[in-house]
């Protein structure tokens, strides 16, 4: 019988050595498939807040108020540009400015290069302002993301991204900060930072 205990008491310590030598285990992150999937189905959307941006010659900020409808959106920046307002509208494909009382019609990229001094990609911001990659560029790399499945940071279409400030709205977690870096093959740098204070979406 003290054999039969005493081997009972080896198998025990043995199994406890072992579990010791296993690596600890911890909680596995949210869905990040699962939190793309349902936030990128948010397509009729507006948010207001604050566009910083800097280029090698310029910089500057304004308020803007952005409504997404499908692929169509609105833009209005208004504060840093000397006649108060600019507002641009269109697709992907091509957009309109209406600024100083005279028209541009050009990409959305070109109209918001020409008025910022920073090539921002309008399109891709659209999909980078809810934290997601954008479909239509290059694929994102280097994602790295939060316990909660959230993006923190990703790099695409030649701009390195980070996400922060995640807070709930009536359409799940989105990011209330968005600062994105760019350097150019002439190695001309260029940034911007994108401060949501509201989220809205069609009922």
């Amino acid at each position: 019988m003290n054999r039969v205990f005493l081997l009972l008491a080896v198998f025990t310590l043995s199994a406890c050595a072992m579990q010791s030598l296993q690596p600890p285990q911890t909680a596995a992150p949210s869905d990040w498939q699962t939190h793309q999937l349902r936030v990128s189905q948010l397509n009729d959307w507006r948010l207001a807040g604050k566009l910083g941006f800097r280029g090698p010659d310029s910089g500057g900020s304004a308020s803007v108020n952005w409504q997404q409808q499908q692929n169509n959106f609105q833009l209005q920046l208004s504060g840093p540009f000397g006649a108060g307002r600019a507002t641009l509208s269109g697709n992907q494909q091509i957009a309109e400015m209406l600024y100083q009382d005279k028209l541009y019609r050009q990409t959305p990229q070109q109209l918001a290069s020409q008025l910022t001094g920073v090539p921002l990609p309008v399109g891709a911001l659209s999909w980078w302002a809810r934290g997601l990659p954008s479909p239509d560029q290059e694929t994102a790399s280097s994602i790295a993301t939060s316990p909660e499945g959230y993006a923190s940071s990703f790099e695409q279409a030649g701009w390195q991204l980070s996400f922060s400030r995640y807070s709930e709205t009536d359409a799940g977690s989105l990011p209330s900060k968005i600062i994105g870096t760019h350097q150019s093959s002439d190695n001309r740098r260029y940034s911007f930072k994108l401060v949501i204070s509201d989220w809205s979406f069609a009922k």
